[in-house]
């Protein structure tokens, strides 16, 4: 479901429906340039948990306001970390952990009137 920002600081901000839903459909694209996870770095003695957008390309889209942080030096180039919108995706529009998604699963979720927008952001 839409909301205009996610996080406690704000990690991850939209401007209108339509870049939600772009970048929905960017992240459902499956092509090897983002995955879903969830750490569990309680076990590490971290403070807890953390969803986590990996970026594994060096040519992400720069169209939505978003809180990168660095990646782990492997195939993470940055990330962006915000349980509330990992939750947000995951529990309303049925993304999964890992980096391959359903995305007509997705898009079944998508409000008719942004179903342009969702299709955007998958051919980018």
């Amino acid at each position: 479901m839409y909301q205009q920002s996610f996080g406690r600081n704000g990690q991850v901000q939209f401007a209108n429906e339509h870049e939600f839903y772009k970048f929905l459909g960017y992240l459902a694209k499956s092509d090897g340039s983002t995955s879903l996870v969830w750490e569990h770095n309680e076990n590490q003695g971290a403070w807890g948990s953390e969803g986590r957008i990996q970026i594994h390309t060096h040519n992400m889209p720069n169209l939505w306001n978003v809180v990168l942080t660095v990646g782990n030096g492997g195939n993470v180039i940055s990330r962006i970390n915000c349980n509330e919108f990992v939750e947000n995706i995951c529990t309303q529009h049925g993304f999964v952990y890992g980096g391959i998604q359903n995305r007509e699963h997705i898009q079944a979720t998508i409000p008719q009137q942004y179903i342009n927008d969702f299709n955007d952001g998958l051919n980018l």
